[in-house]
């Protein structure tokens, strides 16, 4: 699935998302925001790229962080959850992990973590990418879509 068909499949059943982002630093906020239903379907969103920004930003608790490390399902989750809140929509994306050119709290490039919620989800998956920083960026807007679209069908 692309974001044209995301958006539309959003808009057909009157449904709002937002996305909170780390690795991916706006990549899929502004694909999403390119579409004609965009203003529809997507009154805005977050990008977190710092930990700092995490924490005051969206207001992921430090403790998290330092327990699972910032590329963890928890904290995808809860990145997720706290966007979902704070922009009042049905679902939220979040998207948390290292594109490189280093490993991160001794996560491997490529490791990425996606978080969703929505009205009756809330689920992180891991994922592991490969190639250049770009690359790993895009990987993990389509698997994000693709998780989406899981709870779209």
């Amino acid at each position: 699935m692309d974001f044209s068909t995301l958006a539309q499949r959003l808009t057909e059943r009157h449904l709002t998302l937002t996305s909170a982002e780390s690795l991916t630093s706006g990549t899929f906020q502004s694909q999403l925001a390119a579409t004609p239903q965009a203003s529809d379907v997507y009154p805005g969103g977050f990008i977190t790229y710092a930990t700092s920004a995490k924490t005051k930003i969206l207001g992921v608790p430090a403790p998290l962080i330092e327990k699972f490390g910032v590329v963890s399902p928890e904290v995808a989750t809860e990145m997720a959850a706290r966007a979902r809140k704070i922009a009042g929509t049905d679902y939220a994306l979040a998207f948390t992990g290292v594109a490189g050119p280093a490993e991160l709290d001794g996560a491997a490039v490529g490791t990425v973590c996606i978080g969703l919620v929505g009205p009756k989800i809330k689920f992180a998956a891991t994922y592991h990418f490969a190639g250049e920083p770009e690359e790993v960026m895009q990987s993990s807007c389509q698997a994000g879509i693709a998780l989406l679209a899981v709870y779209l069908q």
